[in-house]
């Protein structure tokens, strides 16, 4: 009864032509209303225009989109929940929000209890988030304290704020080392992806060992920035440290001393200590590549042959000589392989040189008092100075040869 007297004044007005055009539209519209709007809309109750198109109720989905920007952008990109459902892009949005229902009346009827988060949102719940209360990350304030929705942030530092023992200094991305879990239980992050993989003794360091302060950026990778103290060589060897050092242990060293042209290290040289021959570092003062710079001490010539040790000495040991004495035109046979050198060379070779003939060495020991001149390699050998039918004389170390010995025609 009340609609059909509704009509009837709506009748008898457009009949009168007596009102103007906007106040008769706004007196029709409120005839014709099926009751107040939500307070979400209530601004809009004398603006019927606003969401509605005269005699095209189709187009009412689309008024609502003018104002709802955000929820259009839902839509076209498919994302959220207005984009995510299908079924919602399709239906109108009356489908779901009814209005004039009155000030009491919620624009949004839905059962939380019923809501898959994962499927109807593009934020998945996971860990400690499928227990967690909607209000907890769904609370207000929102529009005139509703509670929020589309609006709830999706980066832990949105909700986790408080929890952030880093204040900010990480950055946002706390999924980068967190769990959605527990907050103590931190990923292993992997450093093989940075600019300095770890390797050796450095996968088991803590992170803020060499991150003090939580400084992530910028942090110097030299090794004495962090190993300045266990620097035995004061900062003398420079700051590459990995020249000689890796990352495994301090102690190894595994410099390839091979690759130094001047002096590859053969021999005795690959046991000794780098200290014994670089006492004072090997930088800015390199150590000598001659023998006797390191050797002097142990020079039992005292320098008379020579700072040339490498012509009789080998780098295996010193007291083992490598002298090849056939190279002098005067080859070591016999009995002159066992006498030590400093017996024909009591001085030093560069100094006094000693003859090749027999009497320039034994000139002492010539029984015949040079009576049979200075080759003694006529009658002797050196593999056996006396001759054989020849008696010795007493207290005389070689047999004396007799007047009448013959002399084979042999000049003196």
């Amino acid at each position: 009864m009340v609609r059909l007297v509704r009509l009837f004044a709506l009748a008898a007005l457009i009949a009168l032509g007596g009102i103007g055009a906007l106040r008769a539209e706004t007196v029709i519209e409120r005839l014709v209303s099926p009751g107040a709007l939500s307070p979400g809309h209530a601004r809009l109750e004398s603006r019927c225009t606003a969401c509605h198109v005269q005699f095209h109720r189709q187009a009412q989905p689309r008024q609502c989109l003018t104002c709802h920007t955000g929820i259009a952008r839902d839509i076209a990109t498919h994302s959220r929940w207005h984009g995510l459902v299908a079924e919602r892009r399709s239906r109108p949005c009356s489908h779901c929000h009814m209005e004039h229902q009155g000030a009491e009346h919620r624009l949004v009827a839905w059962d939380p209890k019923g809501f898959n988060h994962d499927t109807m949102t593009a934020y998945r719940l996971t860990g400690g988030h499928r227990t967690t209360r909607c209000a907890a990350c769904h609370a207000p304030p929102g529009p005139k304290g509703m509670t929020r929705y589309r609006e709830t942030p999706q980066a832990c530092a949105g909700c986790h704020v408080r929890q952030d023992v880093h204040r900010g200094r990480l950055g946002p991305a706390c999924q980068s080392c967190h769990t959605t879990t527990r907050w103590r239980d931190v990923l292993p992050f992997d450093h093989d992806h940075t600019r300095y993989p770890l390797t050796g003794g450095h996968r088991t360091v803590k992170c803020l060992d060499c991150h003090v302060g939580e400084q992530w950026h910028g942090v110097s990778t030299a090794c004495v920035s962090c190993h300045l103290r266990q620097d035995v060589h004061r900062g003398a060897d420079g700051p590459k440290c990995e020249t000689c050092h890796g990352t495994g242990n301090w102690r190894t060293i595994r410099f390839d001393h091979d690759a130094v042209k001047a002096f590859p290290l053969h021999g005795g040289h690959r046991g000794v200590a780098c200290i014994a021959c670089h006492a004072n570092t090997a930088r800015p003062a390199k150590a000598p590549v001659a023998c006797i710079g390191c050797h002097l001490k142990e020079d039992v010539h005292r320098g008379a042959d020579g700072p040339k040790c490498e012509s009789c000495h080998s780098n295996v040991t010193w007291k083992v000589a490598s002298f090849d004495h056939a190279k002098t035109g005067f080859a070591l046979i016999g009995y002159h392989t066992r006498v030590t050198c400093v017996a024909c060379h009591p001085q030093s070779v560069d100094k006094v040189k000693v003859g090749k003939y027999c009497y320039d060495c034994h000139k002492r020991d010539d029984v015949h008092q040079g009576s049979l001149g200075a080759v003694c390699e006529r009658c002797h050998k050196p593999t056996g100075f006396r001759i054989p039918g020849v008696p010795r004389i007493p207290g005389n170390r070689h047999p004396v040869m007799e007047r009448d010995f013959p002399r084979n025609g042999l000049k003196d």
